[in-house]
């Protein structure tokens, strides 16, 4: 007989520790029936709506999942993920990562490039890497899906290495590190940043792209915020990001909302999970035929950008 609470793991706040915390929702595991139905949430297209249990800690107010799936079987999962959907909308996620970088190196005057090592956290198909390269860095990449690492490297020719950030050797120093949403992946949230700590100079320009729950479309849409999803660990805001980064010895320098490229019927065909009216929009999209057509969409995702202090 499944039994779901095999299969959890109780944590005490990530950030201060405590174990003294408010339910924000509650679990719904009634559709869960093995172990394959835990795995096959991490393997999809990052869709699935969440399912666990979302608290709020009383001490600093930071929202995770507790409990939550064993961490064994988070990266498992990952490392696992075959997504051809994914790699689909890869032509409009190098126009928003290009452009997002493009501002970054305008915003810190960023010059001979040539000689700045880029490191992306949790790559993907490596689209994100041939942005970098594209625009002059020296760039490398880890990402824990073995089939996205050899899509990457055959399709974009980029320094695309299989693994997650415990893979990556502390003998090379980064001038700029990337997570694109893969912070609220992470299963061990201060070891990842104690680790990129370890491999930053004195000073690092590091970008962390989350969803934002301060964020006034998470406000509006609540419940059917499209970023509460089972793969998502933690829920930050400006001020929970900073104080886990203040930590590790990162100051907060800019932010500001994420505009993302997708096609307008990857985007409709996403968001009818959550409201009707986008089925038919949907509909009249493929009648048109601009289904295909790239266009920017925010509904939360904010940029941080951070920077070593010195010291």
């Amino acid at each position: 007989m499944f039994d779901i609470n095999n299969y959890l793991e109780i944590l005490d706040c990530p950030n201060c520790l405590k174990n003294s915390y408010k339910i924000i929702k509650k679990h719904s595991y009634s559709n869960i029936k093995s172990l394959e139905d835990l795995k096959n949430i991490y393997k999809s297209s990052a869709d699935e709506l969440l399912i666990d249990q979302l608290v709020e800690c009383n001490e600093c107010q930071f929202q995770y999942l507790n409990p939550r799936i064993r961490s064994e079987i988070i990266m498992s999962s990952y490392s696992e993920n075959k997504d051809e959907t994914h790699v689909g909308q890869d032509i409009h996620r190098y126009k928003t990562f290009k452009k997002s970088i493009s501002k970054i190196i305008k915003i810190f005057k960023i010059n001979n490039i040539k000689n700045k090592n880029f490191l992306d956290i949790g790559s993907a198909s490596g689209i994100c890497l041939k942005a970098i390269k594209d625009l002059g860095f020296k760039e490398e990449g880890f990402e824990p899906s073995n089939w996205m690492v050899n899509y990457g490297k055959e399709k974009y020719h980029v320094n695309l290495k299989p693994g997650s950030i415990e893979n990556i050797k502390t003998d090379k120093k980064y001038d700029l590190i990337s997570m694109w949403d893969v912070l609220e992946h992470v299963t061990d949230l201060n070891e990842n940043l104690k680790k990129i700590e370890i491999l930053s100079n004195n000073q690092t320009i590091l970008i962390i792209n989350v969803p934002d729950v301060d964020s006034l479309m998470c406000k509006l849409m609540k419940s059917k915020w499209p970023f509460y999803l089972s793969v998502h660990l933690y829920y930050f805001n400006k001020r929970t990001i900073e104080l886990f980064f203040r930590k590790y010895g990162f100051n907060l320098v800019k932010h500001f909302p994420h505009w993302q490229y997708l096609e307008l019927g990857y985007i409709f065909k996403r968001a009818k999970k959550y409201y009707k009216l986008f089925s038919i929009l949907e509909k009249i999209a493929n009648f048109l035929q601009l289904s295909t057509l790239s266009i920017p969409y925010n509904v939360g995702q904010t940029t941080f950008i951070f920077q070593k202090i010195d010291e």
